[in-house]
């Protein structure tokens, strides 16, 4: 084989690898790390089993950028790294970009892997809490990701004293967050209560 014809070759083939690795999404890692500040990589060309059961270490959420918005938007996140032991790194990021992430998501629900049986459950509301001291696990408030996102319905899943672990109601793959109390809206009952008939 010539020289000439042997770099056609290779060029050929690295093309090929080009093109193949191309083809397929990227892959997000979104979530927050113990301090409550938000995380966010992308991997690209990696083996979806080996990023999810890293993320999973991390517990952090997967998601496959296939849709052009979600591909425009994993390629502002920075490159993650997966290691030999199987656990990976996924830095802090901008609570702006992480907020743009979640919007874009927020349309493309079925962008989440994972089996479906281990996918989170819609966790039901149990009540409305009448004051802020009030709230509890269970509860239905009102929070955002981000002001240019707007207010919808969240279901607290935990408290520690002032600080809230919630879900978006209506979004149970993205990924649950945490919130000051002072930070989320109730939702007043007087919305929920049949009006008091007037005296005659």
């Amino acid at each position: 084989m010539t020289k000439t014809t042997q770099k056609a070759t290779n060029a050929s083939a690295g093309k090929a690898t080009t093109e193949k690795s191309s083809s397929s999404p990227a892959l997000m890692v979104l979530g927050f790390d113990a301090a409550n500040k938000p995380r966010g990589a992308r991997f690209e060309g990696a083996e979806i089993k080996l990023v999810a059961a890293a993320a999973k270490a991390m517990s952090l959420n997967v998601y496959k950028a296939e849709s052009e918005d979600l591909a425009a938007v994993a390629q502002k996140l920075p490159i993650g790294r997966l290691y030999s032991n199987g656990k990976g790194f996924v830095p802090n990021v901008r609570q702006s970009l992480y907020s743009q992430c979640i919007g874009a998501l927020a349309v493309e629900p079925q962008a989440a892997i994972g089996h479906q049986d281990a996918m989170p459950l819609p966790v039901a509301a149990s009540g409305l809490p009448k004051t802020w001291d009030e709230i509890a696990p269970g509860h239905l408030v009102i929070a955002q990701e981000a002001l240019a996102n707007g207010w919808w319905e969240a279901i607290v899943l935990d408290r520690h004293g002032e600080m809230l672990t919630l879900r978006f109601r209506d979004y149970p793959t993205l990924p649950k967050f945490v919130r000051h109390r002072a930070a989320v809206a109730l939702i007043t009952t007087a919305l929920c209560e049949p009006p008091t008939p007037s005296a005659a």
